[in-house]
């Protein structure tokens, strides 16, 4: 790990003497945005402060902000916010994921073997530490958790994650990060996406 040196955090634009000595400067002058310099190497870096990405986050955190009616009125709604709120997936996503995997039906099983809303297979239901694939909070987190796992591994690109989901990463790793031929791929990916963009 290289130490970068003395970092200096301000509330002001002002840099004083001491201030310019330091290797990094923090300054938190804009309420919306975090500004980080190197002041050795003249290079600058801006990160935008925002609302967090899935219209739920504002009743997780409390907020007076109105609930996206359509996915309120779901099935499992309440597991799939506590699932949401672990995982920062939007509530719609984790929604469309269970309408195209099992219709909402916690008791679902495919002739593969995968169980429960999110059709877990037996070894991610270990690896996730479910001791019951049938129980919709057990299901709907280990599930979520794992779809964001194949959306940090496909820096954000829901296609190759939804792919990865229903064929697994190694099908799409074989296709040079494409989506699989598979028909039952082809028809998956566009099935949630449809859903998604009708719960959200």
């Amino acid at each position: 790990m290289k130490i970068i040196g003395l970092v200096l955090i301000t509330s002001s634009c002002l840099i004083t003497p001491k201030l310019a000595m330091a290797d990094v400067l923090i300054s938190l002058e804009n309420a919306d945005e975090i500004s980080i310099s190197n002041t050795q190497l003249d290079a600058r870096y801006t990160f935008k402060i925002q609302e967090p990405i899935f219209a739920q986050a504002s009743v997780l955190l409390g907020s007076d902000k109105q609930e996206n009616t359509v996915t309120s009125q779901l099935p499992y709604h309440q597991e799939v916010l506590l699932a949401a709120n672990k995982t920062a997936i939007e509530p719609a996503l984790i929604h469309a994921i269970i309408a195209t995997e099992s219709k909402h039906n916690a008791r679902a099983k495919s002739n593969k073997g995968a169980l429960g809303l999110m059709q877990l297979m037996p070894a991610t239901a270990r690896r996730f530490n479910v001791k019951d694939s049938n129980d919709p909070k057990q299901n709907i987190l280990a599930g979520s958790q794992y779809l964001r796992e194949l959306l940090n591994l496909y820096h954000g690109d829901l296609k190759l994650t939804l792919a990865a989901y229903n064929a697994g990463p190694g099908a799409v790793k074989k296709y040079s990060n494409r989506i699989p031929p598979y028909q039952e791929t082809m028809r998956y990916v566009p099935k949630v996406l449809k859903y998604y963009k009708k719960y959200s």
